[in-house]
């Protein structure tokens, strides 16, 4: 565990990758720069154009041409400060909203890349607190900090060294009390960075709960649930302010504190510059000048605490995401390039997920030849979603227990092995696009004619051709406006739609009657005739024309064959089987139709 004295390396760290991210776009940021000094150099000519203009106010001197020429420098290094001004925005602003683009794509890349069991073990609130509030406090940090930091070096030297032109004894009286804003603005950053690490952890605990409250609406409601959820909102929502108040509360106190030891200044050059102007050793020009030249010394200490918050939360951002980022993923490609054979073979497979100690599937051995169809039953928990999932690498099997084309699964490239397959996962997920849009995802453009007869196949064409706008109907959030069995056959032709060698189905016909089931089965026998196919189910009706049917049960192979063999055998299957003849003959008395 680090203490206070652990945390400055982290943060350096942290601060180390921010400013080689910023290094990246050195170009426009080194000219908004340049365009920032200019202004900061035309600001300084200012005080000494007002010097002239009161010294012959004062002295009488000053006649009207001279006074015209006076004002009409001020407004011409006035346009040049707007126009410098614009142009070292457009650099350093551009320039930041380019490193979150970036950085944005890098991390959304990154999260692509992590397996399944990252997701299992990680909240979405998290992520989303680090794809919004942690990507924008870097912005920050690598847009405003880094402005606000060269202007107060340049405007904090510049404005030292005309200070001391005018008067040496001044100008050491008056800066009596800036150093300790300094000193003040660099005890306090350690307070700020952690106190914005615990702002952020509350951001994501509120996030979280919001995704689950709305993901989970419809059984909130069912169960007429609503006070607890806003109970619960409201908890996480508190937890949330009072972090972000307790931040406050220190950035609160740093800015009046600031701002005091600056009046100390002025009241020092009112005291000691005014007796200065009485005894004739400055002149009155030369006090204004001085005034405000102080006043510009002023701005770049206020800068530092600005600059040290922006920094300190650029750099716990930083640190979050960089821990995301810094994950490896633990499933990677293997050496042996190009795709192979759909040809499946599972040798005495063992599996634990990570981070568990129950076995889900035990001793597990088959052999599926290319362009067969293989069967599996069982009850729920019996382990057959997780057997499809390491065929894939979903999760990473152990090695020498999962072959595809006669490979280990571990030694082929990702891209090549995932590209065998179209998946029609158990729980189905359609995206909040239209229906054509949902079919074509994975295959790029689809001309509609492909999309119809892909939906044609799934035996769900008919239906969607009779809603009012047909394919270009949008579905909505996780295809809500869809039925359980629309929703199913509408995932079957998106997995038909990449043209897949090895076609899963894990009972992605579970939510339509037998006598659709048995229609679009016949549907598809044409077009999964010569691929290697792979059908979970819990219905016998679904898998019984397989060449090979295995049986699972606690995750342990019981029993394997043709549907004849099983029969035959007399077990488990088929006993499954009868009682299911008895189910389906019992539905067809009442009527069918999606579940």
């Amino acid at each position: 565990m680090l203490g206070r004295k652990g945390r400055p390396k982290v943060e350096r760290s942290s601060l180390r990758s921010l400013y080689s991210r910023i290094f990246r776009h050195r170009k426009s940021i080194a000219a908004g720069i340049v365009a920032l000094i200019l202004v900061d150099g035309l600001q300084l000519i200012i005080p000494q154009i007002l010097r002239k203009l009161i010294d012959g106010l004062a002295a009488g001197t000053a006649q009207s041409d001279f006074i015209w020429r006076m004002g009409l420098s001020v407004v011409a290094i006035a346009i040049g400060i707007a126009f410098c001004r614009f142009f070292w925005r457009v650099f350093i602003v551009g320039s930041s909203m380019r490193l979150e683009r970036d950085l944005r794509a890098e991390f959304y890349s990154h999260l692509q890349k992590l397996p399944a069991q990252y997701y299992d073990n990680t909240r979405v609130g998290d992520i989303m607190a680090h794809a919004t509030n942690d990507i924008n406090a870097v912005r920050m940090a690598a847009g405003m900090a880094t402005i606000a930091s060269f202007d107060a070096i340049f405007m904090s030297a510049a404005s030292i060294v005309m200070l001391l032109l005018i008067d040496v004894r001044l100008t050491l009286i008056t800066m009596i009390p800036l150093p300790l804003i300094a000193l003040m603005m660099t005890k306090f950053g350690g307070v700020l960075h952690d106190r914005f690490e615990a702002v952020q952890k509350a951001f994501s605990g509120l996030s979280e709960k919001a995704q689950e409250s709305l993901s989970g609406i419809r059984v909130v409601k069912a169960y007429g649930d609503e006070v607890s959820e806003r109970k619960l909102f409201a908890e996480r929502a508190r937890s949330c302010v009072d972090e972000n108040v307790r931040l406050t509360r220190i950035w609160g106190f740093m800015q009046p504190l600031v701002m005091g030891l600056a009046m100390m200044s002025s009241a020092l050059l009112l005291l000691v510059g005014g007796r200065s102007v009485i005894g004739g050793s400055i002149s009155l020009g030369q006090f204004v000048a001085f005034s405000s030249y102080l006043a510009m010394l002023t701005w770049p200490m206020m800068a530092i605490g600005w600059v040290v918050n922006l920094l300190q939360r650029g750099a716990a951002s930083m640190g979050r995401l960089e821990r995301i980022m810094n994950t490896e993923p633990a499933i990677t490609d293997g050496p042996v390039e190009g795709e192979p054979s759909p040809a499946i073979e599972v040798r005495n497979l063992h599996f634990t997920y990570p981070g568990t100690d129950t076995e889900v599937l035990k001793g597990i051995s088959f052999e599926l030849p290319a362009s067969s169809t293989l069967g599996i039953v069982g009850r729920t928990g019996s382990g057959k979603t997780t057997l499809v999932e390491l065929l894939m690498r979903l999760y990473d099997p152990p090695e020498g227990t999962v072959y595809i084309g006669g490979t280990d699964v571990r030694q082929h490239r990702l891209s090549d092995l995932r590209g065998l397959f179209g998946y029609v996962p158990q729980e189905t997920f359609l995206f909040a696009l239209s229906i054509a849009e949902n079919i074509a995802f994975g295959a790029g453009d689809l001309p509609d004619s492909r999309v119809r007869r892909l939906a044609d196949i799934a035996g769900i064409a008919g239906e969607i051709e009779g809603f009012p706008q047909g394919f270009e109907t949008m579905v909505g959030e996780r295809g809500v406006t869809l039925s359980g069995g629309q929703k199913q056959r509408v995932a079957i032709a998106r997995a038909l739609a990449v043209n897949p060698r090895i076609l899963v189905l894990d009972d992605s016909l579970s939510a339509v009657d037998t006598e659709t089931e048995s229609a679009i089965l016949d549907n598809l026998k044409i077009e999964i005739a010569g691929l290697t196919n792979v059908i979970i189910a819990h219905r016998i009706s679904t898998v019984q024309n397989a060449d090979l049917i295995l049986v699972l049960d606690r995750g342990r192979l019981v029993e394997k064959g043709t549907h004849r063999e099983l029969l035959e055998k007399d077990g488990y299957y088929a006993e499954l089987y009868r009682m299911q003849q008895l189910e389906a003959e019992a539905e067809r008395s009442r009527g069918g139709g999606d579940r």
